[in-house]
């Protein structure tokens, strides 16, 4: 196991993958070849060994999903259906590390759930909003971020949105993510768009409710079987900054 490195860090680029050489405690140099690395360059790997496992995942999402609808249906009395392309959900095989090697992580996002209405006043969303960063705070994926708030991109919100205005908004969204795990929300109106586009951005001629509370999650993780294997292999580079990427996968 690697504890402390007494070398500087060399990172080359010039291979087809990024190579770190460096001194452990014991003396001995080792290179590492990234194209090996069992995660990914985008992805911290602590946080992904937090996620529930590929083989309990739906089962933690529909709990997720399933709570926020209780509390959402207690206060407001909505009721909730399957998004227009189910709830099955669906999980990815592994895929490319971002060095030209393989990754073994998994990638979950479960199907949209989305309730069959919407309360109208804006105190009621955002006590809607409070609800779900209550559940999503519980079960370590943080609070909830509002997206259509940000000052910075008060342009971008007013085109997406209708407005810049929060409480003139048609739609708000918003995210949470923690221990490689996010919640998504958007909260859309039709009746509050002025424009006429807020039917065809939601895709309401697709099946999906105009007035409604939209709910997802999804994570990424690794298998059970995997587990043992990407601690074992992962071992060389505990320690080492992540070279940035050095392919689109």
């Amino acid at each position: 196991m690697l504890v402390a490195l007494t070398l500087a860090i060399t990172v080359t680029s010039c291979a087809p993958s990024p190579t770190t050489t460096y001194r452990a405690d014991s003396g001995e140099t080792v290179t590492v070849d990234w194209a090996d690395y069992p995660g990914h360059a985008g992805m911290d790997a602590a946080d992904v060994l937090r996620a529930p496992p590929a083989e309990e995942i739906r089962t933690v999402s529909a709990s997720i999903l399933g709570e926020i609808e209780a509390h959402l249906s207690d206060e407001f009395a909505l009721e909730w259906e399957d998004g227009p392309y189910g709830n099955e959900g669906r999980l990815y095989s592994p895929e490319g590390n971002g060095y030209g090697g393989e990754s073994l992580y998994v990638t979950f996002n479960s199907g949209e759930r989305e309730s069959l209405g919407i309360p109208s006043r804006v105190e009621d969303w955002t006590r809607i909003m409070e609800l779900i960063s209550d559940v999503t705070s519980a079960h370590g994926l943080g609070a909830l971020k509002r997206e259509t708030i940000d000052p910075e991109r008060a342009a971008e919100n007013a085109e997406r949105s209708g407005s810049d205005d929060p409480a003139a908004q048609w739609q708000w969204s918003g995210s949470a993510f923690g221990d490689s795990q996010w919640l998504s929300v958007s909260m859309n109106d039709i009746d509050r768009d002025r424009s006429g586009k807020a039917a065809g951005k939601i895709g309401v001629d697709d099946g999906w409710n105009p007035r409604s509370v939209q709910i997802s999650y999804g994570a990424t993780t690794l298998g059970s079987k995997d587990r043992v294997a990407f601690v074992d292999r992962i071992e060389p580079f505990e320690g080492l900054p992540l070279p940035k990427s050095t392919t689109s996968d």
